[in-house]
């Protein structure tokens, strides 16, 4: 096989284990961060994973572009984690039952309208 960019391969290692080590630890990072802007190491999370697949597929350097096609994936990406990650605390954490929640809503406005239509 021939490398367009790699002179050996203890270069191609060397960049490889560049961008997987920060991915390793960020991942770990973000699996066991309990702080409310945990969902921003998803940033470099996406940027390393980006790196390392252009750097293996395409054999070049791709490390100054990677931001430019990182931005609209997160864009998406981050307000679904958030998302998913607060229904699951509400739920799990907090003991926040929103189905309940609505069913007393819906019990406080019945009342309301009986003591509306009472009044008249």
């Amino acid at each position: 096989m021939r490398s367009n960019y790699y002179e050996d391969v203890s270069t191609a290692m060397w960049v490889y284990l560049g961008k997987i080590v920060p991915l390793i630890l960020l991942t770990l990072w973000f699996f066991t961060c309990r702080d409310w802007w945990y969902h921003v190491i998803l940033i470099p999370i996406a940027m390393y994973i980006f790196q390392l697949i252009s750097a293996v597929i395409e054999d070049t350097l791709v490390d100054t572009k990677a931001i430019y096609y990182i931005l609209p994936v997160m864009m998406i990406i981050v307000p679904i984690v958030y998302l998913i990650r607060l229904k699951l605390f509400d739920k799990y954490v907090y003991n926040i039952d929103l189905q309940k929640i609505d069913a007393e809503l819906a019990e406080y406005e019945r009342k309301e309208k009986e003591m509306l239509e009472e009044n008249k």
